[in-house]
């Protein structure tokens, strides 16, 4: 995995040692300023083992995945077809981008984590689960993640660059896809909790009437 990427001018910058931003949590609006998304866009870490990979589009169905989470715990994408909707977020702990962006998503998991199933896959090249353990240790974080070893999760989305951001929708469909964590993204995620409560509660309302 390569953790450079090109300015403007054509050069290439290492993003472990160009940016340092700390980890802190704050509504996406104010934490991607005009001046930091440009950033942001120019130097996206970008994964060359994947450089082929065939890209996804919205309104494509989402490849199927069987793979465990860092805590023993087996998840299947088509499990979830029909039940909800899910969210995976690809990332390194290389990644600075990554980093700034996980208080943000671990408080959107605490907030939405019953309604949307909420995964991060680590894209596994030049990181370990060492590394893992020892950053969420460091900084609360209580997020699902697995550990793509061999890439084989990453490349089957077509995933080029990290972070990136995959939203599938409850029929197993591509709904949005984002290097960056927009608050376009917070908005589909809200809409889908939404319809995911309403569901819920249109169906008690049913058991409930049934039994009367």
């Amino acid at each position: 995995m390569n953790n450079r990427s090109q300015d403007q001018n054509g050069s290439r910058t290492n993003l472990k040692t160009k940016l340092k931003p700390q980890l802190i949590a704050k509504p996406m609006a104010k934490l991607m300023t005009k001046s930091f998304t440009k950033v942001v866009l120019l130097c996206l870490a970008t994964l060359t083992v994947n450089a082929h990979a065939s890209p996804l589009k919205v309104g494509d169905s989402a490849p199927n995945f069987t793979a465990n989470t860092l805590d023993g715990v087996t998840v299947q994408l088509s499990n979830f077809i029909n039940k909800k909707p899910v969210y995976l977020k690809f990332w390194a702990t290389w990644c600075s981008y990554c980093k700034v962006e996980m208080p943000h998503l671990q408080a959107i998991y605490n907030e939405n984590g019953e309604q949307v199933e909420i995964l991060t896959i680590n894209v596994g090249m030049n990181d370990s689960i060492r590394n893992i353990e020892r950053f969420y240790q460091q900084n609360g974080f209580t997020l699902p993640t697995i550990f793509d070893q061999k890439g084989a999760l990453t490349s089957s989305y077509g995933v080029v660059g990290t972070p990136y951001h995959v939203l599938i929708d409850k029929q197993g469909k591509i709904a949005y896809q984002t290097f960056l964590a927009t608050d376009q993204l917070d908005e589909k995620i809200a809409e889908f909790s939404q319809l995911a409560d309403n569901s819920k509660q249109a169906n008690h309302t049913i058991v409930a009437g049934a039994a009367q």
